[in-house]
């Protein structure tokens, strides 16, 4: 479900023969003895120990390369996020339009192409590091998608009589996304805290019967 390795395999590092253990567990001696740390953590908590072995900038410029890459790729990431809502919420009008099926067919097909790459760049933890080329390519072409969607539908919108601009819902937190999707938030959690009550122990008590099978 997480890209990241095929995502990892387009990337500058991934070319230069870095592997994920080169980062992600870096040696580390005790007792004279050399091997990979096995606390597998961001490289950032280590940069010495990571970053530092091929590169010879400082820990804070190191630090800032990553942030940086992440910022940019996120900035674009949510401008396809904000063109694909537009998208849905026109989708909507037209289909209280009137719109048929035949008509929404090519509409439906773009907004779900744009949305797979938007899910694509976002499952991806490390994108934006290992690989911001190949994931800014991604989220660009979504982007070019969604605003060809965006095409269709002003001009189905038009030919149905709606020649007006349709507002930006205000989803400027997560509270108010879940409203305006119609998400029974109040039902959601008290089903949670049946699930946290019932099942989870449940499952603990299962767990511990299956590894108290096992040698020490």
């Amino acid at each position: 479900q997480h890209p990241d390795w095929e995502v990892y395999m387009t990337g500058i590092h991934a070319e230069r023969g870095v592997s994920c253990a080169d980062c992600h567990m870096p040696y580390k001696s005790e007792g004279g003895q050399k091997f990979t740390d096995h606390h597998l953590q961001s490289p950032l908590n280590n940069v010495e120990a990571s970053c530092a072995v091929c590169h010879r900038e400082k820990t804070t410029t190191l630090m800032m390369n990553v942030y940086d890459r992440q910022d940019k790729i996120i900035q674009n990431r949510d401008k396809l996020e904000e063109l694909l809502v537009r998208a849905h919420v026109e989708a909507k009008k037209a289909w209280d339009l009137g719109a048929t099926e035949e008509q929404m067919m090519s509409i439906l097909m773009d907004i779900r192409h744009a949305q797979w790459r938007w899910d694509y760049s976002a499952a991806s933890h490390g994108a934006s590091f290992h690989a911001p080329v190949e994931t800014g390519r991604v989220i660009a072409n979504g982007i070019t998608i969604a605003q060809e969607a965006r095409i269709k539908l002003a001009r189905l919108l038009a030919s149905l009589g709606y020649n007006e601009e349709i507002p930006y819902p205000d989803i400027a937190t997560k509270a108010k996304a879940q409203q305006f999707v119609g998400l029974d938030m109040d039902q959601l959690e008290a089903e949670k805290s049946v699930f946290q009550q019932n099942v989870v122990p449940e499952w603990d008590r299962k767990a511990k019967e299956r590894e108290a099978g096992y040698p020490e």
